[in-house]
């Protein structure tokens, strides 16, 4: 029963396919106008226009690196305990100095000592 159902609507909507087919023109609109494809306007010539490059109103400038690495920077290591937590704390706490002082140096703020000593003078041991 149900592909009784199912094949009856397909033939229907098969005849209202055709015969929306059967009214549409064999031929096409311009010859029941008595046009011809000649007689059509040309389209107006427009000239080729270079785009013009405008400026932005933001400056653009180069992406910065997310991390700098520096190796040494000159100065010794720190002195090593043999405890590697506390090495590796005194070796983050360095590098974190050395951070701050290139960022201040960046913004123009004053310079810093990382390891205690004063500009310009020798490190007390």
């Amino acid at each position: 029963m149900r592909s009784f159902k199912g094949s009856i609507g397909f033939v229907g909507l098969a005849l209202c396919s055709a015969n929306v087919w059967a009214d549409l023109p064999q031929t096409s609109i311009l010859s029941r106008y008595g046009t011809s494809i000649e007689q059509l306007p040309s389209p107006a010539k427009t000239e080729a226009v270079e785009p013009v490059e405008e400026k932005s109103r933001f400056q653009i400038q180069p992406e910065q690196p997310f991390v700098t690495i520096r190796l040494g920077d000159g100065k010794p290591p720190p002195q090593t305990t043999g405890n590697p937590s506390i090495d590796r704390m005194a070796q983050q706490d360095l590098e974190r100095c050395q951070r701050l002082q290139g960022e201040l140096v960046r913004r123009g703020g004053s310079y810093f000592s990382c390891d205690n000593s004063i500009p310009g003078m020798p490190a007390f041991e």
